[in-house]
């Protein structure tokens, strides 16, 4: 089956299971149990769907306040004027058209409408709600000025107008309000991407298409949105279309061939080489379909085909694996589990001589290079050794520097030589073939580091500071340099642990708001949160790995492994839980050294 098929096949199932009902709960800060949709793919039911009318509900004062707070999930050009369909005649005026965009606030009901009889025929409404940042026309979801509270209450009154049918809302925000329920419903995760500045890595960047912009112009306005430039947190990480580049007009799909047409004012391409980055970049960008090829016009200029599978192989993350290797740490040795990708082969790069008193490590492949950094006990306190196994042969360096406490080491991709670590409550970097650990800034935020996790592309990482969610761009020249971080909200509280499993989408570790900790997929922007596993009672979540899901096809989707309360576990293995019998080399009952009782195998990763 293709690539393409298999795609199709998934959006398919995917529609089924979101179609499936939408009520109003309790709580609503977590939308889908399980899995939850693979990346890029509709959030919602589908292109046909539209936000419910004004008259649509005319009884039930909470359902019309809900659909006023999906008023506004058209396109943007059109947004005011359906918002201002539901307010009262004498307060349309109220509802701006704000220049030089419109910008819809994204808020996040922390609990039900509060909805009280005012007078004979008039309601108050008060919405408690968590907002969640401004959603701009180019699709992106910025966040809210720095003087905007995270937490907030909207009031406005509904009621009747004389001579009008059906209810209005009365003195209504004035802010854009749109629900998060409603940006998950009518609008698609979309991915457009974005050279870093040294052009070694596509960096995703998320953006929300309404699902009312018809299908045969949803690559237009893709095109349209990588015209207008990365999201702000990302603006200083990556590279921006030249200045100049206008879209040519419709982008049409042949069913075979992707066709775009580029204006310019000036030559904006040195060579051939930036070409094909930049068709290398439209093609990931317009809703990736390899099995066809890419036709690029410079406007003047003899067009260029593209094969689909050259413009695939130029983002390295669509050769992640579909099947994971996992490994685990079992009595101070790295081991690979029975449920590994690659069963029955040796633990790469390690040494017997290195695999000894490991607490938490980490492996990666890149370059036709295997990596692997360690954090070792050394008497009372811990060490970081970092190794490689490349054609010059296998190599390790231990740092000079000792730490009370390291977390799980993640190796940043694209080249794949570099890595970050949490140690004693500060972020570090670690380097191939050097002993030296430096502490790395994180500007704009202080607190003590709990958790870090790399993107695929190693250009992003997730951060837990203080028990807060952030997200950070990275500059890499000669050194790790982290972007100011852009803070995550989300219906977690007290964060230990964080990771990535797909190219926007985050796992997480926190305290839901029923006081449970729990595990939470949350997109980049914390707009989208799913459940992938609700409740864990009290248990504290101490360790956390995940497996990014290839872009293509979907593979595994965001595989998790996570240790709470000492006990490791595999998400989604049907065994869940990881016990000594599923670790290869050892047998069930069986310790490597008799002296030591049999204990659970700690810190599980995967290669990736």
């Amino acid at each position: 089956m293709t690539r393409r098929w298999r795609r199709l096949a998934l959006l398919s199932v995917l529609a089924g299971v979101l179609a499936a009902g939408c009520g109003i709960p309790e709580n609503t800060d977590v939308r889908v149990d399980g899995q939850g949709p693979a990346p890029g793919l509709p959030t919602g039911g589908g292109g046909a769907q539209t936000p419910a009318s004004r008259l649509d509900e005319r009884n039930n004062t909470e359902a019309f306040v809900v659909n006023f707070l999906q008023a506004a999930a058209v396109e943007a050009e059109r947004a005011v004027e359906q918002v201002r369909e539901y307010v009262a005649p004498q307060d349309r005026a109220d509802i701006r058209d704000p220049n030089p965009e419109v910008a819809l606030t994204v808020v996040r009901l922390r609990e039900r409408p509060q909805i009280t009889r005012a007078e004979a025929g008039v309601e108050e409404v008060a919405l408690d709600v968590q907002q969640l940042g401004l959603l701009r026309p180019n699709g992106a979801l910025e966040p809210l000025p720095a003087q905007e509270p995270e937490f907030t209450e909207y009031t406005f009154q509904v009621g009747s107008v004389a001579g009008e049918t059906g209810k209005f809302v009365l003195n209504p925000p004035a802010a854009l309000l749109l629900s998060v329920d409603a940006l998950n419903t009518f609008y698609l995760q979309r991915t457009i991407y974005f050279w870093d500045t040294s052009q070694r890595a596509l960096v995703p960047d998320l953006r929300y298409l309404p699902v009312a912009v018809p299908l045969e112009r949803q690559r237009t306005v893709l095109l349209e949105m990588l015209i207008s430039g990365p999201s702000n947190w990302l603006a200083s990480a990556v590279q921006a279309l030249p200045s100049g580049i206008r879209s040519g007009g419709n982008v049409p799909d042949t069913g075979d061939r992707l066709k775009v047409t580029l204006i310019a004012d000036a030559t904006p391409f040195a060579d051939e080489r930036e070409l094909d980055r930049l068709a290398a970049q439209l093609m990931w960008s317009l809703w990736p379909e390899f099995d066809n090829d890419l036709e690029l016009t410079i406007q003047g200029q003899t067009p260029k085909v593209y094969p689909g599978a050259d413009l695939l192989a130029m983002n390295g993350t669509q050769a992640l694996p579909e099947t994971p290797e996992r490994f685990t740490v079992y009595q101070g040795r790295v081991h690979r589990l029975r449920s590994s990708a690659r069963s029955g082969e040796p633990i790469p790069v390690l040494t017997e001589e290195v695999n000894q008193n490991v607490v938490t490590a980490g492996f990666t492949q890149a370059g036709g290079g295997t990596y692997a950094a360690l954090a070792v006990a050394d008497g009372g306190a811990q060490r970081l050794i970092v190794g490689a196994a490349t054609g010059a042969g296998t190599s390790f360096d231990a740092s000079t520097r000792t730490f009370d406490d390291i977390g799980r080491p993640v190796w940043l991709k694209a080249p794949g030589d570099v890595g970050l670590v949490v140690a004693d409550g500060g972020l570090y970097s670690f380097r191939v073939g050097s002993g030296a650990v430096e502490q790395v800034t994180l500007p704009g935020v202080t607190g003590e580091v709990q958790s870090v996790g790399a993107a695929p592309d190693g250009h992003r990482i997730a951060l837990v500071v203080d028990g807060r969610l952030y997200v950070a761009a990275l500059n890499r020249g000669g050194k790790v340099e982290v972007l100011p971080p852009r803070r995550v909200p989300t219906s977690l509280s007290d964060l230990t642990q964080v990771d990535w499993v797909a190219e926007t989408l985050l796992v997480a570790a926190g305290t839901n708001p029923d006081g449970r900790v729990s595990l939470y997929d949350v997109t980049v922007d914390g707009a989208i949160e799913t459940s992938s596993l609700r409740d864990l009672g009290g248990a504290s979540v101490t360790h956390l790995a995940g497996y990014p899901a290839n872009p293509v096809g979907g593979g595994t989707v965001g595989a998790r492994m996570y240790v709470a309360n000492g006990v490791p576990y595999d998400l989604f293995e049907p065994s869940e839980q990881i016990r000594p019998e599923e670790i290869e080399g050892v047998e069930p009952g069986e310790t490597e050294e008799p002296e030591n009782p049999v204990t659970n195998p700690t810190a599980p990763f995967f290669l990736y």
